[in-house]
Formats: structure tokens, sequence, C-alpha cells
């Protein structure tokens, strides 16, 4: 039962992560101005209760929506930790990860709340964005401990390979966020070049002053154009990086025949990430599109956590010993 309600768990957090990505590429973050209701009320209104003035129904709607499912994975996450706690077959890590994926959805629930308040501030919101990817992978780590998985040793250099690999994945995905929450995805409208150039017109200090914070309200971007310029570029230069890592680790890894599969997925959705970056920007980012992006970004991550976790480093007294239980032995 624990795997099946880790698994829903999972699920609902791809979910909310993917209804999040909307809510912003909508801008319907601020389609509910207060917090945790709408205007004070439940249920978003159909008028504003002080002025009677109309509000954009359709984005209160969504803005609620994402709450609503949010607070109900909250609510399974709860229920599945108390499971975990009363169960007498669950290892003690086991029951440490589901109390911090709890504690994730409490911080997950004052970011969600700040990004209202603080009218859609870039940290905010992208941290918003890394701890709904962090419990997504929290989550995921939990159903692989639950479950039966089969490891393989591999050399200790193929590990740490593929551990440098999630960290630029990492890094990559905290990028996006930045574009995205500075409203930078069309800062540069063509491609490969920008703006017709290899190397425009850059302002790093303005594109990434992380202290810059205004009472304002940042919905469409503050930001100049060089800036935003900025951001776009750097986030398309680590793109380079990460999938040349992630070809890397592949080749290094593509030896271990129970390792193929998975290695295949990871390359499949960095083909598919890389395709729907550069269809973004020609098609002036179409909405499907970027959710496409935004729900891709996230499926590379848990493909890659996934490979992660049957990887088992092989130690030294077992470099000339066979072992028949795991796989070790490399395909020549």
């Amino acid at each position: 039962m624990l795997r099946r309600l880790s698994f829903i768990a999972l699920m609902m957090a791809l979910v909310v992560v993917t209804l999040g990505a909307l809510t912003r590429l909508l801008d319907a973050g601020l389609g509910c101005p207060d917090w945790p209701g709408c205007y004070g009320q439940l249920i978003p209104p159909q008028h504003h209760p002080e002025t009677t003035t109309a509000i954009d129904s359709h984005k209160a709607w969504m803005e609620m929506t994402h709450r609503y499912i949010a607070g109900l994975l909250g609510l399974l996450i709860l229920v599945l930790t108390f499971c975990v706690e009363k169960s007498n077959s669950v290892a003690t890590h086991t029951r440490w990860l589901c109390r911090g994926i709890l504690m994730l959805v409490i911080a997950q629930a004052l970011f969600g709340m700040w990004t209202v308040t603080m009218q859609l501030l870039p940290q905010i919101v992208t941290l918003h964005l890394l701890g709904g990817m962090a419990l997504l992978s929290l989550l995921l780590l939990l159903f692989l401990q639950l479950s039966k998985t089969t490891p393989v040793i591999v050399a200790p250099q193929g590990r740490k390979l593929s551990i440098i690999v999630l960290l630029f994945l990492i890094t990559q995905i905290t990028l996006g966020g930045w574009t995205s929450s500075h409203y930078a995805g069309l800062a540069c409208p063509d491609f490969p070049t920008c703006h017709g150039k290899w190397l425009p017109a850059l302002d790093l200090q303005q594109a990434f002053n992380l202290s810059d914070i205004q009472t304002t309200n940042y919905e469409g971007g503050i930001l100049s154009s060089d800036a935003r310029v900025t951001i776009h570029v750097v986030h398309r230069l680590f793109a380079l990086l990460v999938v040349f890592s992630i070809m890397l680790l592949a080749v290094r890894l593509w030896g271990y025949t129970l390792l193929r599969k998975q290695l295949l997925v990871i390359l499949f959705l960095t083909l598919i990430q890389v395709s729907l970056g550069i269809s973004n920007v020609l098609l002036l980012l179409p909405l499907s599109l970027a959710l496409l992006h935004n729900t891709g970004a996230a499926l590379l991550l848990l493909s890659l956590i996934h490979l992660i976790f049957r990887l088992q480093p092989k130690p030294q007294s077992l470099w000339q010993q066979p072992h028949h239980n795991l796989e070790m032995d490399r395909v020549i």
C-alpha cells in the first residue's frame, strides 16, 4: 500500500508542477491577489467584492485550481507520512526521507504564498519552481526505496559523472526558471543567433542581481532588454553543456546492458527538450510547447535520478571478483 500511495503522490506532484507552469505561462499567478483565498473567498468571485469591477475569472480559477490540487497533494503526503511512521517494515532512512518531504511541502506552501504577496518576485518564483522539482525528486526516491530495484555495479567514476550531470541539469532548470520568471523566453526571437548576432549586447550584472528586490508588480518583467537577452543567452549556452555531459554519460555507461534502456530514455528526453526549446523561440512561445518544455525538464530530472539510484560504486575488492546478483561486467 505504501508503494502505491507514494506512486499516486508522485503523479499528483507532477500534475501540480505542470499546473504551476501553466499558471505562470497564462500570467495567472496574480489571478487571486490574496492568499490562501481569492478576494477573501474560497471560490473565485465574478466581480471584485468591494468595487463590483469584473475580474478575470479564468485566471482566478487557474490559480485556485493549482492551490487546491497542491493542498490535496499536501494532505496525501501527510497520510503517507503517517502510514510510513506506523509501518514496522520501513527502514529508518526512508522514514526520515518521508519527514523531509512533508517539511518541503510546508515550505512550498510558504513559497506559494510569497509568490502572490511579493507580486511574482523572480527570486521567489524560481525557488518555488525548484521546490516543486525537489518535491518530485524526493517522491521518486521514496517510491524507489519502497520498490524492488535492481542495482548495477559500476566503476566509481561512472557514478561521480552521473552526479555531475545531475548538478548541471539542476543548474539548467534553475536558469529556465529564472528565464521564465523574468519573461525572457522571447528575448532572443531567432535561433541560433540572437537578434541576428552571435554575441549580442549583454548585461550580466543586472541579469543575475539576486539582491535587487523592489516593491513592485513583476508581472511581465521589469528588466531591461539587454538583461533579458543575457538571461536567455546564458540559458542557451548552458544547455549545450548539459547536452554534452549527458552524451558523455551515455557513452561512459553504455557498456552496462541493464542501463541501456534508461540511457535511451534520457537521450530521447534530451533530444525532445532541445527541440522544444528551439521551437519555442521560432514559433514565438506557443502555450502548448512552453508547457511541454517545463514538463519535459521534470521528466528528464526524474529519469536521471532514477538512473543514479540504480548505480552502485564498485568496491575495490570486487574489481576482480564476479558477482551473481548484480551486473558488474561491461560488454566489450
